[in-house]
């Protein structure tokens, strides 16, 4: 095939990818119709934020399945299976809508709604590896668009909803279930792997066994591909690094096929050659912002072997803390909205109500979406210019975090919510913008997917007690009208007492977070110092033989 028609091929997939990416995002849109639901079907806060947490958790736990389907079978049958998931999770709460209460018991809809998260992780999952293998010389670039789309999601889809269908809930539900699902399965017929030009399997050359090389240190080549990074969404693990060797392109490329790994392309053979201590001295590209294990191609820390190391528990925590105090104002900014306005004007449009909810989920969709760009690029500077750790845009996530529940304990006009979701939404872009290249780094590229998927169980465990925790205060300030429903007019009574704890929580993450680095430092200290004493012992060592 003609090289131009390889290049509008590889274009046409990387289309398909950033609409399937578009339709995966939604399990972030939940807010805009979760108290439309939980009225319509009786529910209190607390199940409500059940339903959306479980969303949540299907993305978050089918990550390591749907990361092993998409490397082994590649991303076609992935993105179908995504596609089915959407519709089979969003059709029933939709029927369930128009059914009316008593039609679906809650633990039903919190199994639909994990169906939902498992679809959209399957179809990104997919969505990110097509884009990532059709152009491995712009890996970055090419990603960058799905990632982009995926932060998008909830912003389109509720524009979309607010302006095709304004109030209507159960049509908002129906654009779910049929829009995304179609978009996908379209989509899959156009999201494939384009082979590389002039592509041959050849065999690598045969490494020299161990003993050959006299246990020498070799110094790597590459430092670009050392310090590469791996955007990931949070609950998306895309699969696992093969411990085969690459096959090689004339061109210098790999081989790219369906079931190649995202990340093991990223480095080559001579990336994972053994650091050279005796080569480097005293110019060691050591220093106090990096621990030596950070170079992520030359270490290999997971499974249990996670549990054995202080930096795991450290970035776990940090993660969980974060992460469910973002997820809270998530999945519940349409409550919050909902007890402001009863207050602050009683005899406003139910319809009009809603169309603020959907402005609040565009807006956390928007600033995590700049969050996330800004918070991937910042770091890079960070760590390549200026020698400095990518846990300070972590520590900049924290700091965002704590003045939101600020925010969130003082506004009580709706009109200025907004500064609650906008700066909630951008923290937790900032957040899961350098979290995953932290991961690699620390633990190693090779079991990224195992290790990031271990990571985000902790926003399993703290988004659902945070959201508990707002659900149970919001339904103690509740009071059951004669319909059925349970409504607030406290305004911002209904809820305050869970930011409290969640700014709480936000102070404790920033402290472990400050904690963490200055432990780094310590640490690569001493690191550089036995380097220092290492070097200095050898070239005594020199002058004794040319003595002797």
């Amino acid at each position: 095939m003609p090289e131009d028609k390889l290049k509008n091929a590889r274009i046409v997939s990387l289309i398909a990818s950033t609409l399937v990416a578009l339709s995966c995002g939604t399990n972030y849109v939940y807010s805009a119709y979760a108290p439309q639901l939980a009225e319509r079907l009786q529910l209190s806060a607390t199940q409500s934020g059940l339903i959306g947490t479980f969303g949540n958790l299907g993305m978050y736990l089918s990550g390591i399945p749907a990361g092993i389907l998409v490397d082994s079978k590649g991303p076609r049958l992935a993105t179908f299976i995504g596609a089915l998931a959407l519709f089979c999770g969003y059709y029933p709460i939709y029927r369930a809508y128009l059914a009316g209460p008593g039609s679906m018991s809650v633990v039903t809809l919190c199994f639909f709604s994990t169906i939902t998260g498992a679809g959209s992780c399957c179809g990104f999952g997919a969505a990110m590896k097509a884009a990532a293998l059709n152009f491995p010389s712009h890996r970055g670039t090419a990603t960058a668009l799905p990632l982009s789309a995926f932060g998008l999601s909830a912003f389109f889809f509720s524009i979309l909803s607010s302006t095709l269908f304004p109030g209507n809930t159960g049509s908002f539900l129906l654009l779910l279930s049929v829009g995304t699902s179609s978009i996908v399965f379209v989509a899959f017929f156009f999201l494939r792997i384009i082979p590389v030009p002039n592509a041959y399997a050849a065999l690598p050359p045969t490494r020299p066994p161990a003993r050959d090389r006299n246990n020498k240190l070799h110094r790597t080549k590459s430092t670009s591909s050392r310090e590469s990074q791996s955007q990931v969404e949070v609950g998306v693990n895309y699969t696992t690094i093969s411990s085969r060797p690459a096959r090689a392109a004339p061109n210098g490329d790999e081989v790219i096929t369906e079931t190649s790994s995202i990340l093991s392309s990223s480095s080559s053979s001579e990336d994972l050659e053994p650091y050279d201590e005796e080569a480097n001295g005293d110019n060691s590209s050591l220093h106090a912002a990096d621990v030596p294990h950070f170079h992520g191609h030359h270490i290999d820390v997971r499974g249990w072997a996670l549990t054995r190391r202080v930096e795991f528990w450290l970035l776990f925590t940090v993660l969980g803390l974060l992460t469910g105090v973002g997820l809270m104002t998530i999945n519940n900014i349409g409550h919050s909205v909902q007890a402001l306005w009863a207050k602050y004007a009683p005899d406003t449009e139910p319809h009009y109500v809603q169309t603020r909810q959907a402005m609040h989920v565009s807006i956390l969709s928007l600033f995590s979406f700049s969050g996330r760009i800004i918070s991937g690029v910042s770091s890079d500077v960070l760590h390549k210019k200026y020698r400095s750790q990518r846990l300070w845009m972590v520590t900049c996530s924290g700091v965002g975090f704590c003045f939101a529940q600020f925010l969130a304990l003082t506004v009580e006009n709706p009109h200025w919510l907004f500064l609650v979701s906008s700066l909630s939404g951008f923290s937790y872009g900032m957040l899961f913008g350098a979290f995953p290249t932290i991961v690699s780094e620390v633990f190693g590229i090779h079991g990224f997917s195992q290790n990031w998927g271990t990571m985000t169980i902790s926003a399993v465990i703290s988004g659902q007690i945070f959201n508990l925790i707002y659900g149970r205060i919001y339904d103690s300030h509740s009071i059951h009208t004669p319909t059925g429903t349970r409504e607030c007019s406290l305004g911002l009574a209904c809820y305050r007492d869970s930011y409290w704890i969640t700014l709480l929580a936000s102070m404790a993450g920033l402290a472990i977070v400050l904690v963490t680095i200055r432990r780094n430092r310590v640490l690569a200290e001493a690191e550089r110092e036995r380097e220092r004493e290492r070097g200095e012992g050898g070239r005594r060592g020199s002058v004794v033989d040319e003595v002797a």
